[in-house]
């Protein structure tokens, strides 16, 4: 098992493709565990021969959708207008923004995208700090993973084999919570150095820029909506919310062409298909685990070093923020759900609040190197070297650590809505 860790690391540092990492390390494994080859493409078909799986492509494509039907700058106007007079307006308007895409999107690149290329060049134009600015979009991003409807926690519930509609209902707080941190510390900031508030809107400009972002707010409304009543699954609310999507580019804010439509399709293709290739590749090294027993043995061998919860899940905490800094969330949730949720189930942790301490570690990678996706967009956006934009990123980081040990020793945060809802 160490030889083939160590083969993994080596296939990552040496920048191959995670998904060809993932089945590499896989095959070696299984050969050396004698077991039949001709399993791995069985394996890799049953991997992603699922219903629940079927929503991330539909997910992907209606947050494209969104994105290029013009739903992200009319809901950042709506939040300038909103609170763009209070101290540090323009930062939370930010925060706000990305808080509302992310429930559209459900990434967190995706989210940095279509927030930070707006929100980062006015900041720097209202004479913040060009680090302060990029950090706190790189920050505010990460919540693209962890507000619902989020492609990790769903890929999370497919591997864990939980309620998906839980595990989202388990992310609202979760994520709320981390939005208000970060409208606090833009706060803090903007009036530690002095700012002055924009002019402040009148009821009918804010009244206005609210009729023009409403369809963009009510698609997380009816897709979450939906599932939390019982009227679709998951799977079903991502089609809705494509046709939706479809809808208003067309119908309503009639940006969207058949040129723009063919690129949005093509792009939401190609991440789509890059996504269920992890995901294949990584079941196969699932079953190699699971053939070997690593999860039980890994279980037993931790109880036996640690058998205090709190120990344990600082441990599995400080795993994950280093696997954060080499691997997509995703791919990152396919391996590693497998080995902790039969460790922090031995000492009585829900697999449901797991989940969301799982998504929201992985989620801060996304703002460390060498692998932070956030880091490398917000990069291209702002033009700023990526050394400059992780020493931006840095303090933000440690904030959402903070807020991560309170997510996790705080179990009520992730389980009161599900359990209210689900009547525990």
């Amino acid at each position: 098992m160490i030889v083939i860790i160590l083969l993994f690391i080596l296939l990552l540092l040496s920048t191959t493709p995670i998904a060809v990492a993932i089945g590499l390390t896989s095959i070696v494994g299984m050969s050396q565990s004698n077991i039949g080859l001709d399993s791995v493409a069985r394996t890799m078909f049953a991997g992603i021969d699922s219903f629940s799986l079927m929503a991330i492509p539909f997910f992907i494509f209606a947050g494209d959708l969104m994105l290029a039907g013009g739903t992200s700058k009319r809901l950042i106007d709506f939040a300038k207008k909103l609170v763009g007079w209070t101290t540090g307006g323009l930062p939370i308007a930010g925060v706000l923004s990305s808080m509302f895409f992310a429930a559209l999107s459900g990434s967190s690149p995706a989210t940095v995208a279509a927030i930070g290329g707006v929100m980062i060049p006015s900041l720097n134009d209202a004479k913040y700090s060009p680090k302060f600015s990029v950090g706190l979009m790189c920050a505010a991003g990460s919540l693209g993973i962890i507000i619902p409807p989020s492609i990790t926690l769903l890929v999370y519930g497919v591997i864990a084999e939980v309620s998906i509609s839980e595990l989202f209902i388990a992310g609202i707080v979760p994520g709320l919570l981390i939005g208000f941190v970060l409208i606090v510390v833009s706060y803090v900031i903007a009036k530690k150095q002095g700012h002055k508030p924009e002019r402040r809107a009148s009821f009918r400009e804010i009244w206005d820029s609210g009729k023009k972002a409403i369809w963009g707010i009510f698609m997380p409304l009816i897709v979450l909506g939906g599932i939390y009543a019982g009227v679709f699954t998951p799977t079903e609310a991502a089609a809705v919310a494509i046709v939706y999507g479809l809808l208003i580019g067309f119908f309503v804010y009639k940006e969207l062409t058949v040129k723009i439509l063919f690129q949005v399709t093509k792009r939401s293709i190609v991440i789509a298909s890059m996504v269920m290739l992890v995901i294949s590749t990584a079941k196969v090294f699932s079953y190699y685990l699971t053939y070997e027993q690593i999860p039980s043995k890994l279980a037993t061998q931790v109880l036996v070093f640690a058998s205090d919860p709190i120990t344990i899940l600082l441990l599995i905490t400080v795993v994950l923020l280093i696997i954060g800094m080499f691997m997509d969330p995703s791919a990152a949730v396919l391996i590693m759900a497998p080995l902790f949720i039969p460790v922090v189930m031995e000492i009585g942790i829900s697999p449901i609040h797991f989940g969301i301490i799982m998504v929201v570690n992985l989620a801060i990678g996304m703002l460390t190197p060498p692998l932070g996706l956030n880091l490398y967009v917000a990069s291209g956006i702002s033009k700023m070297p990526l050394t400059d934009v992780t020493r931006g990123a840095m303090p933000f980081v440690f904030v959402l650590i903070v807020t991560l040990l309170v997510i996790t020793f705080v179990p009520q945060l992730s389980m009161y809505l599900p359990d209210r809802i689900y009547s525990r």
